[in-house]
């Protein structure tokens, strides 16, 4: 009996030792593997729309954007619009353009999967543009003065022809926040790098850059499905 007793014993001693075995291998399995390819994210842009409406119509855009997603960490992007103005200024003068422009570029995440976890869907990106729009534009009732003669005259300029390219720096924030949908917002620091030729006609605004400057700041808030 007593052998019978240690027999029972010892098969119960086996079961446990191989049970924590196999617990232990499960505790100690390889995490998940980050693929190589996550995916393409087809996204638009809410504020342009938003910001356009506040404008009343002195200027207006819209645009979206399809992003690849490569072993999660890093984004390239290209990114479409259209965009234009047409403005009334205090003296009368006037200024219109509408016409498409293009972005393309790259973004980095900056937020690494911890240690054997999953990794996240949620994304802290920052990046880089290069931005460009060829474009035609109208200004009238522009009133030059001779301030030697002491006249003045209102000129109009029709179809002036310009093409403009810029950079931005990109910084922002992406979310999941239902199965394949996506919310996310970015700030952009926008500069030109095409310069002005001298004795030229500038433009007041040009589209998919904003208000002409040496530099302005944008703001994007998406939304997105992931493909």
């Amino acid at each position: 009996m007593q052998q019978t007793y240690a027999y029972i014993i010892s098969i119960l001693l086996c079961f446990n030792l191989l049970t924590a075995s196999s617990e232990e291998k499960k505790i100690i399995s390889k995490p998940e593997e980050i693929k190589w390819w996550s995916g393409m994210l087809v996204q638009v842009d809410a504020a342009s729309v938003i910001y356009s409406t506040l404008m009343k119509g002195d200027t207006y855009s819209m645009e979206g954007s399809a992003q690849l997603g490569i072993r999660q960490k890093i984004y390239p992007v290209v990114e479409i619009g259209l965009a234009g103005a047409d403005k009334t200024m205090t003296s009368l003068a006037s200024y219109k353009t509408n016409a498409p422009f293009g972005r393309v570029g790259v973004d980095i995440n900056l937020l690494s999967p911890k240690k054997d976890t999953k990794p996240t869907n949620n994304l802290f990106l920052v990046g880089i543009r290069l931005g460009f729009s060829n474009f035609s534009y109208d200004l009238n009732n522009i009133i030059i003065s001779d301030e030697y003669w002491k006249q003045s005259e209102t000129r109009n300029y029709p179809n002036e022809k310009a093409n403009k390219v810029w950079y931005e720096l990109v910084a922002g924030i992406r979310v999941e926040v239902y199965k394949s949908i996506y919310l996310g917002w970015n700030v952009r620091n926008r500069n030109l790098l095409s310069k002005e030729t001298v004795g030229s006609i500038s433009p007041w605004y040009i589209p998919g850059y904003g208000l002409n400057g040496s530099s302005n700041w944008g703001f994007n808030y998406t939304i997105g499905y992931k493909f």
